[in-house]
């Protein structure tokens, strides 16, 4: 959809909306809020309410050339990044660091990926096309590392949207052998285009938008002969059930990760007013929840934005009624403030 200046706009996946003071592209407009914020929009962000009137079409339509002095702030790039005493949770990281840090939705990006264990870590990086899934790239990462994988222009993460990591971790001297990792991530241009994504953290310089690949804490490790057969022999004994509503949404063994933004959870929002939106985003809740439970899953992690609060409210009151778990807020780095952490005991 195309925009002009001065039409009246609503944001799609958050609350409120504003005017627009200026076209950056055919694809990204800039929203002057009723708060006074300006905020750069992607097109398919925004829904219209009303375009600008004929009799005002003159003031809308006039060009302003202000020069402003202005110089972007590009964090310090390097192929090597030591980050031994990052607080992040052991693991392999994906992270987009855009150079200019006052506009993080324009110009160009660093992709880094970062190996945040005491591991050195073999990697090969697919990245999903049309046809299938092409090969990127494939090397090895030295423990506690930040590695520059590539600086792009901002139109080519469309190219990062979606793809594949698998890893193996090697130490000289291991008392227990890890598995090789196999991470799927996927990354919605409403996440790439939204500021908020891109927060401050302890594994690159500058705000970065962070991707779990894998966490130590939950990689399984090789298990002896005997064990595998037992493992074997409790799979055999099992009745094979319905895949649960929790399994959906895992994004490593018993961690899941629901996203309870209202499009994605149906289809079609029109029509539907904000009390219908807010009751099906708290019956979603509960279900993944209730889910996760039965289904001895240790972390779900619900996204709910920031918005207004009082989704995030209302699940903080629900968690109240599950004596069996605990939550906190969810890694800033990763979701900024829009997300909750649930932990379902026995957390071992």
């Amino acid at each position: 959809m195309k925009f002009q200046v001065g039409s009246k706009v609503k944001f799609l996946n958050e609350e409120g909306g504003g005017v627009v003071t200026e076209i950056i592209s055919t694809t990204m407009v800039k929203v002057m809020t009723e708060d006074g914020f300006a905020l750069p929009t992607m097109n398919n962000e925004l829904v219209l309410i009303e375009e600008p009137k004929t009799h005002s079409e003159g003031m809308f339509t006039e060009e302003f050339n202000v020069n402003v002095e202005y110089e972007p702030q590009i964090p310090q790039a390097s192929s090597n990044k030591n980050i031994k005493h990052a607080k992040e949770a052991a693991g392999v990281y994906l992270a987009i660091v855009p150079h200019d840090q006052k506009w993080l939705i324009t110009g160009m990006a660093d992709l880094y990926l970062i190996n945040h264990t005491s591991y050195d870590i073999l990697y090969s990086i697919l990245l999903k096309n049309e046809n299938g899934y092409s090969g990127y790239d494939f090397s090895s990462v030295e423990p506690q590392t930040a590695m520059l994988l590539d600086s792009v222009e901002r139109e080519d993460l469309d190219f990062w949207k979606e793809g594949i990591v698998q890893i193996i971790y090697q130490e000289d001297q291991m008392q227990n052998v890890l598995l090789p990792a196999h991470s799927n991530f996927k990354l919605k241009s409403a996440r790439l285009n939204n500021e908020n994504s891109y927060q401050a953290n302890g594994l690159v310089d500058g705000k970065a938008m962070v991707i779990s690949l894998n966490e130590i804490f939950h990689q399984e490790k090789v298990r002896s002969y005997v064990e595998e057969k037992q493992e074997v022999k409790k799979t055999e004994a099992k009745v094979k059930k319905e895949e649960a509503i929790i399994d959906r949404h895992m994004i490593l063994p018993k961690v899941a990760e629901v996203d309870l933004h209202i499009a994605e959870i149906v289809d079609n929002i029109s029509g539907m007013e904000s009390r219908d939106m807010l009751a099906i985003q708290k019956r979603y809740f509960k279900e993944c929840l209730e889910s996760a439970i039965a289904n001895d899953y240790q972390k779900v992690t619900f996204i709910h934005g920031v918005g207004n609060g009082i989704l995030k409210n209302a699940i903080v009151q629900t968690l109240k009624e599950y004596e069996n778990t605990d939550n906190h807020a969810a890694s800033i780095a990763k979701y900024g403030v829009g997300a909750i952490d649930v932990l379902i005991k026995p957390w071992e």
